[in-house]
């Protein structure tokens, strides 16, 4: 029994080192990681501000509105994607044989077959993402075959001189064939644990923390380089936790813990 919820956090947090990997050029300051993720959670101020809110011309739209200006509401697919390319610029430049142009292109159109598909849930019953394309192969196989359709039906309203190209990332992105687009999957599960980081703010479950550290692994290990960022938030996270309810963090990290390794087993 591990008393210090510090310990505690700390061993959920190293739920997602990598232990086989050195990583040839990484940041070694930890004020530079720091940095880099408050400039992630700064960036999702963006999503907070609603265009034409409250303008003259604009005022039944602003009645309809569900959002409240200021407030993180949940995420759409494109405010997904843009988060997810602007990462590209900003952590890109600790890894020079990373082609940023291409980075950006593969993050912002990565999700685009979901305008045919719609976003699939990765949780899925039990919570765990067993019976998803999270951690079920068959399922995720399905879903590399329904994007595919999808690259189809969006690439055949193209012009004839783009399709090429576009069905050409997006077979480098579903066959992760490159660095950048190992890069991209990678920036993608780092932006989803930012969001669910950002938008808990302390009020989570411990089975949905186990699903969010196994789920972060997945980026961890499409590009291990970036895993000090991905403790990070993972640490902030769970900091949060404690703030929000001190006296049961000790509680609650060792059900997260058990729920993980219950899910590790499967």
């Amino acid at each position: 029994m591990i008393h210090d919820h510090n310990s505690q956090i700390e061993m959920l947090v190293n739920q997602l080192h990598y232990n086989n990997h050195i990583a040839p050029l990484s940041p070694s300051e930890s004020l530079d990681v720091r940095a880099d993720i408050n400039t992630l959670y700064r960036l999702y101020d963006l999503q907070k501000i609603i265009r034409f809110f409250g303008q003259r011309y604009w005022e039944k739209e602003t009645l309809d509105l569900g959002p409240i200006p200021g407030k993180l509401e949940l995420e759409n697919v494109a405010a997904h994607s843009f988060n997810v390319a602007r990462c590209v610029p900003l952590l890109a430049p600790y890894f020079p044989w990373i082609d940023r142009a291409r980075a950006i292109e593969l993050a912002l159109v990565h999700d685009e077959p979901e305008i045919v598909t719609g976003d699939k849930d990765p949780v899925g019953k039990d919570g765990q993402g067993s019976d998803t394309h999270a951690f079920n192969t068959a399922r995720r196989l399905h879903k590399d075959l329904e994007e595919r359709r999808a690259l189809d039906a969006l690439a055949s309203g193209m012009r004839l001189t783009l399709r090429e190209s576009y069905r050409t990332m997006f077979e480098e992105l579903i066959e992760v064939s490159s660095e950048e687009a190992l890069f991209v999957k990678a920036l993608d599960k780092l932006q989803a644990l930012v969001f669910v980081r950002l938008r808990k703010g302390g009020h989570i479950t411990p089975d949905h923390v186990a699903f969010t550290i196994r789920y972060s692994r997945i980026g961890v290990h499409r590009f291990p380089p970036l895993q000090e960022h991905f403790k990070l938030v993972l640490r902030d996270l769970l900091e949060d936790v404690a703030r929000s309810r001190p006296t049961e963090v000790q509680t609650f990290c060792e059900e997260a813990f058990i729920k993980l390794e219950g899910a590790d087993q499967r």
